[in-house]
């Protein structure tokens, strides 16, 4: 039977998934293969389908490391703290560029000379300390932006034509001090949501370690916004960078604070509604409570209260943490609460608000009993590394004035430094690229490899190397079996490594046509 039977070409041009012909699921795979591989008269007289599963996607994770081509990517406007951090499915990269003006990509080069350790807490007289009352956050007063905290990743700046939210969270730096500023706009969300304007809760996060730690309290300072309206005026509307203001007096709901500690990461996809759009479920908070966020305790501003609030003094007692061996989470958290019929679906100041947070600061209430880092996540090797200019900028003399002594002669020159594209180092412990300091606001492009596992839609195999998918799951499953002769195991390993083999040259795409002219270039005559 025809692979396309049932389906036509306008079906396919019409749709958004093209090229799909070139690969076949792993569930054709697995069936195929106990319909060709398995039964009386064949190697494999009877094996479970569970098993065929399992070494077909062993072997789908083993191919995609060094056979199949590696497709996946990320792209990003690499920030000020110069950290990336590395994709939910990474295994390992394949390539690290940035992308100029013109498209064009530029690779960037890992360097293997710097790194990010875990810089041990000393004291005076560089004795390891083991402190009480000492803060454990990193950048609690947010001096350094958001550097150490991590954003909620559900908010977009949608486009208000098509109904959304611009909701951000960024350090106010107009203030006295630094402050976490949350900002929520709501617009209606059109369509099939009948014109309703739901409101969002975005926070940020950070990891803390309590490992050896019996109590800690913390404290914070914020700011909430009470229930109130908000005009807009014509003069407001002709002054505003968007497009999308609208005259008219519109309904602010209020905000709340919440600062807390929770075992499990905050949830993400939060709106105050059950609701779809743009592909992404959203679901409502328990009201008042938000169990998921704050199972271990936390401090509240509402109705616009503000001011410094401390866990202990307001419940009286301090957060057990005897038992956990690792990290919890502190949590800075911003609920703008609502669902209200829009009066115009076109302003992006509908319904909006916001609040503030600074000052977060957690203390232990014992002597720890295990090291401690001296700045989260940042040592001073990271920081200095971060705060140079990099060597490869120097295109004099790239190192040092001892590698120029005579004008355009340049002498022990290192080649990996002989560039001025960047480099970069992987934190494989914290999970995180870091960049030097030439690359910041460039668009950092990370090609890299996954093991194919990590949805349902990307476990597929290439039809190229379908014979090579066949040919390891026959081998692993012969090899782990019983009774089966030796020569009839090397046969099927043989077979392995040559489907393999071919499968990669196949994959490789070379064409003779591009080969030839690029060797036409190797002809030429260099003058010297």
């Amino acid at each position: 039977m025809a692979y396309l039977d049932g389906f036509n070409e306008k079906q396919y041009y019409e749709g958004d998934v093209f090229g799909q012909y070139q690969f076949v699921s792993l569930q054709h795979i697995i069936e195929q293969f106990v319909v060709a591989y398995v039964g009386d008269e064949k190697n494999i007289k009877k094996v479970s389908k569970t098993e065929v599963a399992f070494f077909a996607q062993r072997g789908l994770a083993e191919l995609s490391f060094d056979t199949f081509k590696s497709i996946k990517s990320q792209s990003i406007e690499l920030p000020p703290t110069l950290v990336m951090p590395l994709p939910h499915d990474y295994v390992n990269y394949t390539k690290l560029s940035w992308c100029d003006a013109s498209g064009v990509e530029h690779p960037l080069y890992k360097t293997n000379s710097t790194s990010n350790p875990y810089q041990i807490l000393q004291n005076s007289d560089g004795s390891y300390s083991f402190p009480s009352n000492t803060e454990l956050l990193s950048n609690s007063d947010y001096t350094n932006g958001l550097d150490g905290w991590t954003i909620s990743s559900q908010f977009r700046e949608n486009s208000i034509a098509r109904g959304g939210n611009i909701t951000s969270v960024t350090v106010d730096q107009t203030a006295e001090n630094p402050r976490v500023r949350f900002r929520v706009g709501s617009t209606a969300t059109l369509g099939s949501q009948s014109d309703v304007a739901n409101g969002y809760a975005p926070y940020i996060y950070q990891a803390v370690n309590v490992t050896g730690l019996d109590t800690i309290s913390f404290s914070a300072n914020a700011t909430s916004t009470a229930v109130g309206t908000q005009t807009i005026s014509a003069e407001d509307v002709a002054a505003a960078t968007s497009n999308y203001e609208v005259a008219g007096t519109y309904a602010t709901p209020g905000s709340i604070i919440r600062v807390g500690f929770s075992t499990n990461l905050p949830s993400d996809n939060i709106s105050m509604a059950d609701f779809s759009f743009g592909g992404v479920t959203y679901f409502s908070p328990t009201t008042n409570s938000l169990p998921n966020y704050f199972n271990l305790g936390y401090i509240e501003w509402s109705a616009g209260e503000s001011g410094e609030k401390d866990y202990s003094q307001e419940q009286g007692n301090f957060i057990d943490v005897s038992g956990i061996n690792g990290n919890i989470y502190l949590v800075v958290l911003c609920i703008v609460d609502h669902t209200v019929k829009a009066a115009t679906a076109y302003s992006s100041s509908l319904h909006f608000d916001e609040g503030f947070v600074d000052d977060v600061i957690i203390q232990t209430q014992s002597p720890t009993t295990s090291l401690q880092e001296k700045t989260y996540q940042l040592s001073d090797t990271w920081n200095k590394y971060k705060s140079m200019t990099p060597a490869e900028n120097n295109n004099d003399d790239y190192k040092n004035d001892d590698y120029q002594r005579v004008p355009d002669e340049r002498y022990g020159i290192d080649p990996q430094r002989a560039q001025t594209n960047g480099s970069f180092y992987i934190d494989e412990l914290r999970g995180r690229i870091h960049f030097s300091s030439n690359v910041s606001g460039k668009t950092v492009i990370l090609d890299y490899i996954s093991d194919s596992l990590g949805t349902e839609e990307e476990m597929q195999v290439h039809k190229l190397a379908e014979e090579a998918m066949y040919r390891y799951i026959n081998y692993a499953i012969i090899s782990n079996k019983s009774n089966i002769p030796e020569v009839i195991v090397r046969r099927a390993k043989k077979e392995k490594i040559a489907s393999i083999r071919q499968a990669k040259l196949r994959l490789s795409n070379i064409k003779i046509e591009e080969i030839t002219q690029i060797l036409r270039g190797k002809s030429k005559q260099i003058k010297h």
